[in-house]
């Protein structure tokens, strides 16, 4: 119960301050635009809180696993057959509406970037490319490398750490690799012919790559930046990885991925309770992915989503006609329980990594 915990609490404040963040880019996007903002509400379920203040009822509920901020006048049905009047979204310029469905997403990424930034300023543990073992049948079992020698060098190209040497062996197009050593002081170069096998990229494609068979020794260097620094790497990192997802999307909804690697709200828990362990640093990044992961899905043109809402902007604005409402409305129906469909997928899925089936299926002697 304890580790449930352990996962749980951190899970709820992450989800429940990026849904905030969220939900509070639309928040000022309606301030900014002059919408009238009838409801701000944090998670969903039976309402804890709930006040009124200038004409906006805020309310945070009991399940923090979403949100919403309702515009005054968002809909053509809401307005009864009346026209939009000051204050209503409807009535505001095709802009200002596109912007204020696009804040949310904007804050999730502004969000990203500054963990980041902090996070590469501040400084994180990094695994050194310090080796630890051998792995029996590859080439460094049998080289002039060492237990206890640190990698700084692959083919003369500087490696900071465990990652990124194993990412330039994997990579590696050469028939030889010249590994740069520091062992006790002193440097040397060790010259091993890696093995290529099969194996598979982040996105499950199957690709050639380099191995010669090293285990890191499970030593940790702090990496830090100056701030000039860690706002460029915070770029190119949240840049990267919004482009990484939108590609692993692209390769599921096209079948070169497979369904089987997507994570919900239980894996989710699991890797945030892992992160919280880690320490503050990890479980940072940890948010950071997080926030980015949900900027891209709103933005996605499903209905329901913040950007099926600007897909239908969009498609009024080229046309220069608003789609109808009761398409919309029945596009949006569908896209909901689409939405819901795919989450009892996930979750399914996340039971079936963790074991979940098969230790029910232990219990009850199946």
């Amino acid at each position: 119960m304890l580790n449930f915990l352990m996962q749980l609490i951190p899970t709820a404040i992450i989800l429940g301050f990026l849904i905030f963040i969220h939900e509070f880019g639309h928040y000022l996007a309606c301030l900014w635009s002059g919408v009238r903002v009838e409801k701000f509400s944090i998670g969903f379920g039976p309402e804890i809180i709930k006040w009124t203040r200038q004409e906006t009822v805020y309310a945070i509920s009991l399940i923090p696993f979403g949100g919403f901020v309702k515009p005054a006048g968002e809909s053509f049905a809401e307005l009864e057959g009346r026209a939009p009047a000051a204050g209503d979204f409807l009535a505001a310029p095709k802009v200002k509406r596109l912007i204020i469905l696009a804040a949310g997403v904007l804050m999730n990424y502004v969000v990203a970037f500054v963990l980041f930034v902090f996070v590469f300023w501040t400084g994180h543990p990094v695994l050194k490319a310090k080796i630890g073992g051998f792995v029996s049948g590859f080439p460094a079992e049998a080289s002039d490398l060492k237990v206890g020698d640190e990698v700084i060098s692959i083919n003369g190209k500087l490696v900071k750490d465990w990652q990124e040497m194993t990412m330039s062996i994997f990579e590696n197009k050469k028939s030889d690799l010249t590994l740069g050593v520091r062992r006790e002081n002193h440097d040397l170069q060790v010259v091993i012919k890696p093995k290529t096998s099969e194996g598979t990229n982040v996105f499950g494609e199957k690709k050639q790559i380099s191995r010669i068979g090293v285990m890191p020794a499970n030593e940790y260097g702090f990496e830090k930046y100056n701030l000039a620094e860690s706002i460029q790497n915070s770029f190119l990192t949240t840049a990267n990885l919004a482009v990484m997802t939108y590609k692993s999307l692209w390769y599921l909804v096209t079948g070169r991925m497979s369904v089987k690697t997507l994570s919900g709200p239980i894996g989710i828990m699991v890797m945030t309770g892992n992160a919280a362990r880690a320490g503050i640093s990890a479980l940072l990044q940890l948010t950071a992915v997080i926030s980015i992961s949900l900027a891209v899905i709103n933005l996605l043109p499903i209905p329901a989503l913040d950007g099926g809402h600007i897909f239908f902007l969009l498609i009024g604005a080229i046309f220069r006609r608003d789609v109808s409402a009761k398409v919309q409305d029945r596009v949006t129906q569908v896209g909901f329980t689409l939405l819901m469909a795919l989450m009892v997928f996930v979750v399914y899925n996340d039971l079936v990594n963790l074991g979940f089936f098969n230790k029910i299926k232990a219990i009850f002697g199946g």
